[in-house]
């Protein structure tokens, strides 16, 4: 058997495992991001762990150029520099790799990617298989019949390996073609030159057709006359150099033996130390066991038939067996296998149970196998399902339990949502079933697309035999009562029970309601609507053609960009700078781009017509498409495990987005109606109560007081900044307040403020001193919130939810400032997300105990909309704003403003 050689593209490991952990950075308690070492650590580790490499090299790059560069001056020009935080960690990363005993190799004057072809060239061999580990297609160069490239699997995937045959599938050309085919499409990424109009699959046709570059050239008469051909002609020096710059030098004299390659293993005393000081502490006892022979501690297991008894229920007395036992349990975890993930839609195909680790059972419903009839394993089922004393566990739990209430199965003690507890225990985190498994239980599940495939091929879960399906659903079960068996101490430990169990646990049963209702709409207004809009779109088009002075794919970045800066160059005539081109060499015409010259009034009209389409494609259009065939109603999904705030959020569709101030925004809002003609809407609504809120931690007494004395709370901080009279504020005395007020909650910068007032900076700073001086206590709120930050790591809300920062202690002080803007927000944006959840509980309550003629439609930022008989409308209003306003005890008044209408809008207004 051949031996393997792994050789690692550094840089390109550095990079993928940077931007992995972008949006969720590592940060250790000195405030440093160790993202990409801890990224670059793990990946090297699984590789060791799955592969057993006998040699093993790392290759960087290096700051200075090379040969390139001075073939071609502006190689890899366009690229951007590698961040800051980045740039910082790279020495410690070589350094910790010694450490560690790898070898670690670069070059002046050559790129990672020339010492990695020219090792290869040098040890491949029969007796010695190379693994090029890269994710680059330039690579694919080298592949051979020993030579291999290696692209590490994202998360638990599986890595690709490539060998000659795999890249001609996969690239549609030979690995001796990539770097002809780089040559005619050029590569954006380093700046290389590519012929105009040969792109990916025209330059694969040609080398398919004639085999490489120079039979190309020497065949080019063939060519029928065209764009391509005469492209070609013209760039024909271009891609000689083109064809100099993308193929890899393997031929560098590197005094280096094979030996010197061989891969030792760490000294686990020095892993421990090194991984310590990077405060990698899972690392630093997963190496620890591989350096002492006891292998991988802590490599995720997997199943093992023997340590499990997942058992199939096929015959319907082992239902009634089953549901004796289950009786027996003070609680239990249910799973559905469905074929959709619409729960109005979704059919069952089997349930599975689990009350002990390491144990679960599966009832099929509809497979091809086995398929026991719903109606009588529901019937067996139904009374434990409908004991309240029965605690109910689940992963997302209102998904399964709305499924089952659809099929007529009632379901009382909704207990413990084992998704929703690790949201509260760490809202940036990730909350599904596999990746909880791996983080508290070091256990790899089953992937669903072992079962059911994916792509075009996926099949649907009612199309797989039980037989193969009672393992993965099972497990499911079984990894859900283990994972409750670990976080609900968690929760007890962590001061949450009281806003697990009393808030988020009793939300779900009136979301479900409020899904599975839905709410009725006006689908021939939207059609009207959209007809009007799609007309205004046309119009507006028209004009930016004409100014334009030609006709152009408007949605197109491509022939956007150079029409506005090449062409019409209206940066000139607004005496602008030409805005930077992307990595693909194209002008950015992203809207915040475009606003830069919205005094153009091209620009002005391109930004309405983007407006207008999106709001016919998003909501005019998409929303009647979404009416429910069955019920003539719209169901949203509301997510608890998405907002780091704590408030809900709404899919399929997303209610949350509907723009409110608009002209076309009312009009939806419109479009929303009740049910008939008998039933009106009511809209109840939180009177600026994030300031309330803020005027209760704060405990500041100028703020309490105004609110106490039901002032403007605008007006009367206007009042006090620019030291008038209350009755001599104006118009734009408020609206400047109003700014003031709403930046500070979210820790507006005085530059900030500045660009909202269109005011100097000077100004800005001396109304943040003024609004200070008027409300001293707000101040020192925001320093404790900050403080906070630092010392727990973590921000709190009323009723103690968490949200984790670690970014506070950033060295980038961008990233510093957004954490603590965020330090400051939380507490006030999540309490007002807890006080609207805990009134929706306490109303929906109400609706159930005095069977009110009322439904709970939609929860939108602080506002709850119901339906409600019109006979009964005025009265459930002034219960309701009761309840609303009663919710939480403030130091302020909180005041709930309502309306009824036949409509949404009318009911808002």
């Amino acid at each position: 058997m051949s031996k393997k050689l792994f050789l690692i593209d550094g840089s390109a490991l550095y990079y993928r495992s940077y931007f992995a952990f972008i949006r969720n950075p590592l940060i250790n308690s000195k405030g440093e991001n160790t993202s990409a070492t801890f990224g670059f650590l793990s990946s090297l580790i699984k590789l060791i762990e799955d592969e057993h490499p006998d040699y093993l090299a790392v290759i960087f790059d290096t700051k200075e150029p090379t040969f390139r560069h001075e073939i071609y001056p502006q190689y890899k020009a366009t690229r951007e520099k590698m961040p800051e935080e980045m740039a910082q960690q790279y020495p410690r990363l070589v350094d910790t790799l010694k450490r560690l005993n790898f070898v670690v190799m670069d070059q002046e004057g050559y790129e990672a990617d020339d010492i990695i072809g020219s090792l290869a060239k040098k040890f491949a061999s029969p007796e010695l298989d190379v693994y090029i580990v890269s994710g680059d297609k330039d690579m694919a160069q080298l592949v051979n019949d020993h030579v291999f490239l290696y692209n590490p699997g994202k998360g638990n995937q599986p890595a690709e390996v490539l060998d000659a045959a795999a890249v001609k599938d996969k690239m549609g050309i030979e690995p001796k073609q990539i770097v002809d085919w780089l040559a005619l499409m050029g590569d954006s990424s380093d700046n290389i030159p590519g012929v105009p109009k040969v792109g990916k699959v025209t330059a694969v046709k040609l080398l398919n057709a004639f085999g490489s570059l120079e039979k190309l050239y020497e065949s080019i008469d063939q060519l029928k006359e065209g764009a391509v051909k005469d492209n070609l002609v013209a760039c024909e020096e271009q891609t000689g150099l083109a064809r100099q710059l993308a193929a890899i030098h393997s031929d560098m004299d590197l005094a280096v033996k094979l030996e010197d390659l061989k891969f030792r293993i760490w000294d686990a005393d020095e892993a421990e130390k090194v991984m310590n000081e990077l405060e990698f502490r899972r690392l630093a006892d997963r190496m620890k066991a591989i350096a002492r022979g006891e292998g991988a501690l802590e490599e995720l297991s997997h199943h093992d038939e023997s340590a499990v008894h997942y058992e199939l229920i096929d015959t319907l007395e082992g239902v009634e067996k089953l549901a004796r036992q289950l009786e027996q349990q003070q609680a239990f975890v249910f799973d559905l296998e469905t074929d959709s993930l619409d729960f109005m839609q979704a059919r069952i195909a089997g349930i599975a149970l689990s009350w002990k680790e390491k144990e679960g059972w599966y009832i099929p419903i509809e497979h091809p196998d086995y398929h026991l009839p719903q109606d009588q394993v529901f019937e067996l089922l139904g009374s434990v399902f409908a004991n309240p004393k029965k605690k109910k566990i689940a992963q997302n739990i209102k998904f399964d339990a709305a499924i089952l209430q659809r099929h007529g199965v009632e379901i009382k003690g909704l207990y413990f949502d084992t998704m929703i507890a690790a949201y509260l225990i760490n809202p940036g985190g990730q909350h599904k079933l596999d990746k909880l498994s791996e983080k508290y239980l070091n256990y790899e599940m089953i992937h669903i697309g072992e079962l059911i495939g994916t792509g075009r091929k996926q099949k649907k879960m009612t199309d797989i035999p039980a037989l193969e399906v009672v393992r993965y659903a099972a497990e499911d079960a079984d990894i859900t009562f283990r994972l409750y068996n670990v976080l609900r101490p968690k929760i007890h430990e962590m001061g949450m029970d009281d806003l697990f169990y009393n808030l988020e646990m009793p939300l779900v049963e009136v979301l479900m309601g409020m899904e599975e209702h839905g709410v009725r709409l006006d689908t021939r207004l939207l059609r009207e609507l959209s007809e009007k809009l799609g007309k205004q779109a046309d119009e507006l088009e028209q004009s930016i053609y004409r100014d334009a002075g030609e006709e152009f794919n408007l949605n197109s970045p491509q022939q956007l960009g150079p029409i506005l800066f090449d062409k019409l160059e209206i940066h000139k005539e607004l005496n602008l700078r030409k805005p930077p081109k992307t990595k693909t060499g194209q002008y950015s015409t992203a809207e915040s781009i475009l606003e830069r010259y919205a005094a153009h009034p091209i620009i002005d009209r391109i930004l309405s017509y983007r407006k207008l389409v999106k709001l016919k494609n998003t909501y005019l259009d998409a929303l009647p498409q979404l009416v429910n065939p069955q019920t003539g109603r719209v169901h949203t999904s509301y997510n608890q495990t998405v907002a780091a705030t704590g408030r809900l959020s709404s899919s399929n569709p997303n209610l949350q987005n509907i723009p409110i101030r608009t002209e076309i925004g009312r009009e939806i809002r419109k479009a929303f109606i009740a049910s008939d003609e008998n039933s009106v809407i009511l809209s109840a609504d939180y009177s600026q109560i994030e300031l309330r809120i803020m005027a209760h931690l704060s405990q500041d007494e100028n703020m309490i007081e105004s609110f106490r004395q039901n002032l403007d709370i605008h007006a009367a901080t206007a009042a006090q900044i620019f030291d008038i009279p209350l009755d001599q504020v104006t118009s734009d005395h408020r609206r400047k307040a109003k700014e003031i007020n709403f930046g500070i909650i979210y820790g507006m910068s005085r530059y900030g403020l500045a660009a909202r007032l269109d005011i100097s900076v000077d100004e800005a700073e001396e109304f943040i001193i003024d609004y200070f001086a008027t409300y001293p206590k707000i101040k020192l709120y925001m320093e404790a919130a900050i403080k906070m930050a630092r010392d727990k790591g973590y921000v709190e809300t009323m009723l103690h939810r968490r949200r984790y920062l670690p970014e506070i202690k950033s060295t980038n002080r961008q990233i510093r400032e957004f954490a603590e803007r965020t330090a400051i927000n939380t507490p006030i944006q999540g309490s007002a997300a807890d006080l609207i959840k805990k009134a929706m509980i306490e109303v929906h309550r109400f609706m159930k105990n005095e069977e009110t003629p009322a439904q709970m439609l939609l929860q939108v930022h602080d506002e709850l909309v119901f339906e409600v008989r019109e006979s009964a409308a005025e009265a459930f209003a002034h219960k309701v704003r009761g309840i609303m306003a009663g919710a939480f005890k403030l130091r302020v008044p909180i005041v709930v403003d309502s309306g009824i209408g036949k409509n949404w809008l009318e009911a808002h207004e």
